[in-house]
This record gives C-alpha cells, structure tokens and sequence, in this order.
C-alpha cells in the first residue's frame, strides 16, 4: 500500500509540474508573438469576414493566442472592449471548449506511451468548441437573462444586434456539418465491425 502510494503521489506531482511548465512555455510563446504582431498579420485575411459579419477585428489576434494557449486567449477575448459582450462570450466558449494547442500538448504527453489516438481527441475538442458556442449563443439569443448586451434605452427602434443577425446562418451550418460528419463516422464504425471477421470460438 505504500509503495502504490508513493507512486502515485510521485506521479501526481509530476503532470503537475508538466502542465505548470506547458503554462509557462505557452504564455511565453503567446507573448512572444503578440509583441512581434505575428498575431495580427495572420488576422489581416479575415478582416474582411469580421467587417461583413459587424465584428470588431480585434477579436482575431485574441481568438488566434486563444488557439495557442487557452488562459491568455481568453483574458485576451474578455478584455475586448465592445457592448455587444455576447461575441466575447461566445468566443471564449469555443476556446474553453477546444482548449488550445497547449492542453492539446498536455494530453499527447499523457497518452504518448499508450495507443489511445490523439487524431480522435483533435477532432472531438474540435466538435466540442463548436457545439460550445453554438449551444451560448442559442442561450444568449433565447434566454434574455444571460444575454448582456448594451441596448440603448430610448431607441424606440430596437434593433437585434449583430450576433442575432449574422450568426443564425452560421449556426445552422455548423449544425448540419457536424450531424453529417458524426454519420458518416457512426456509419463508417459500422461497416468497419461488419467486416471484421468472427474469432472462432476457443
């Protein structure tokens, strides 16, 4: 029993201090990065698209250091100022849910020394982002108590404001390509089992 935890305690510690330095290395990285504007030169190809959707461009450069590292790419999002805060949250929602190339390190450094396939977990963080921010924005757009956005008082002339307006599109595409790709992988398991030859009985 103490042998079991001594090694256990031994191995606690030590993904501690990995995640610890994955912190670290990536807040350097990000800075790194934000200081030589690598952010906002990749961001200048979809200035176009924010512009179109009413989207203030400054959520790129953020949106990409959340990619990189999680922490500071949601500090980074949050701290945008803007009175339409249901983009910012529906930003952070994805990068919690996919968590950055960071945890996705962390994880690859746990399950390197297994068989378990990181593909599988990329594309699952991937569908888990998605549907994170597709199921906020729902929230935010039908649930008025979550939604903070700044309205003018006396605009006897409400408008809906722009993530009302351009993000239904894209949430129902989001939709439809993830319930097509999550068939077509159910339908691809299933054929794959169906081809497996049975093991003769011992």
């Amino acid at each position: 029993m103490g042998e079991i935890l001594s090694k256990s305690i031994s191995s606690a510690i030590s993904n501690v201090v990995m995640i610890g330095g994955f912190v670290v290395l990536f807040s350097v990285i990000v800075s790194i990065l934000n200081k030589t504007q690598v952010f906002e030169i990749l961001a200048i190809p979809f200035y176009p698209i924010c512009n179109a959707l009413k989207i203030n461009t400054d959520f790129i450069p953020a949106f990409f250091s959340g990619i990189v590292e999680l922490t500071n790419g949601v500090k980074n999002v949050s701290l945008i100022a803007t009175k339409y805060i249901s983009t910012n949250v529906i930003i952070c929602s994805f990068l919690l849910g996919f968590g950055g190339i960071s945890i996705l390190l962390q994880v690859l450094g746990i399950i390197s020394k297994t068989d378990i396939s990181i593909k599988a977990y990329i594309i699952g963080k991937l569908l888990q982002g998605t549907f994170s921010a597709i199921y906020t924005y729902i929230a935010l757009k039908y649930i008025s108590f979550f939604n903070l956005d700044l309205v003018a008082v006396f605009n006897s002339q409400q408008k809906c404001h722009p993530v009302n307006n351009n993000f239904n599109w894209i949430a129902i595409v989001f939709c439809l390509v993830c319930i097509l790709f999550i068939v077509v992988k159910c339908r691809k398991h299933a054929i794959c089992r169906r081809r497996q030859p049975l093991q003769p009985l011992q």
